[in-house]
């Protein structure tokens, strides 16, 4: 679901809303949906600041049957965006649409109904808020992604009372291959933790205070190939400075953020929370999580006691982590995230 807006223009050929749309910074890409054919499809998004989240589409087609009656040109500009689409995105969408009929006049048809625009709503975002908005609804988005296609048991019985029955009836649970696949999982649990904590760390030195401070004075050697590669926007200062750090490790991730930040996570996660039907300390339990995930990819070591529900247990230990940091980080800088 989205935005839909189209401007049927009174006078306008296909090469003067492709040089319109084109001069606005809209590159041509692939469209999923079936245009008629002559269609050019566009998109555009602005990485500055972090103020697209989804961007907006522009496809300049031919028009026939009814559409022809609003105003007789051969041809429209549809525009469109996700309702997941930032303040920016909209603004822009409905930028495309004013200058279009300012230049060509015409009548814009759409989910506001005729000659209106979409609304825009009091936007009070800034780069940091925009910037773990987008890291943390990125991997919020795999996290239920997982849930959803992660496989249930080929077999299961349930254990009785009998322990030695259950335990033999745990044996040959355990022998279900499923369980192979739960391990296999793990290492991808570790690096949503991994992404969510360098992707943010990134954010926050690249627009707080105190880290820009620390940016001024900060003195590193660095290497010819690596001042080539930031010259040619292949890497970012955050970039450079968050490779000083491994962020797998929680003892090497708070000292990043203590050190430019002064952001303690290690005392932050040492909470109790309920995760499945145990109570423990964030930081004990994904820091137990972490060396899972090495037994597994140093030692091949597969966890026959693995389920379906003890790997969601290790989302779940992932998901209120990232709560736990985004509402330290709320409190911080004074600022509302928000995920769909």
């Amino acid at each position: 679901m989205g935005r839909d807006l189209t401007l049927y223009p009174k006078e306008a050929t296909r090469e003067q809303l492709k040089e319109y749309v084109e001069g606005l910074g809209f590159s041509k890409c692939q469209h999923f949906w079936d245009w008629p054919a002559g269609t050019l499809n566009y998109s555009w998004f602005d990485d500055a600041d972090f103020k697209s989240i989804d961007g907006v589409s522009a496809d300049i087609y031919p028009v026939s049957g009814d559409e022809l009656d609003i105003t007789g040109n051969e041809w429209a500009l549809h525009v469109r965006n996700l309702y997941s689409a930032s303040w920016h995105d909209v603004k822009m969408l409905n930028e495309v649409l004013r200058g279009a009929r300012k230049r060509f006049g015409g009548t814009i048809k759409g989910d506001y109904g005729t000659n209106r625009y979409a609304p825009l709503w009091d936007d009070d975002s800034t780069p940091i808020s925009r910037g773990i908005t987008k890291v943390y609804q990125h991997v919020s988005q795999e996290i239920r992604a997982v849930k959803f296609a992660l496989p249930d048991p080929i077999h299961q019985q349930t254990l009785p009372d009998d322990k030695k029955i259950a335990d033999f009836i745990e044996f040959t649970n355990s022998m279900d291959p499923r369980r192979t696949i739960y391990n296999g999982l793990v290492p991808f649990a570790v690096a949503m933790f991994e992404y969510f904590f360098s992707q943010v760390f990134k954010v926050l030195i690249a627009y707080d205070h105190t880290a820009l401070k620390k940016r001024a004075e900060h003195k590193q050697k660095l290497d010819f190939a690596v001042l080539l590669e930031i010259a040619g926007n292949e890497r970012t200062i955050e970039d450079v400075i968050a490779s000083n750090y491994t962020f797998q490790n929680i003892s090497q991730l708070n000292k990043a953020y203590k050190d430019w930040l002064g952001i303690d996570v290690r005392a932050l996660l040492y909470r109790k929370r309920k995760i499945g039907n145990t109570i423990s300390f964030l930081e004990t339990r994904v820091s137990d999580i972490i060396q899972y995930r090495h037994g597994i990819v140093h030692r091949f070591e597969i966890d026959r006691s693995l389920t379906k529900e003890k790997f969601t247990h290790i989302l779940e230990a992932i998901e209120k982590t990232m709560a736990e940091f985004v509402s330290h980080l709320e409190l911080r800088y004074s600022m509302k995230i928000e995920i769909d």
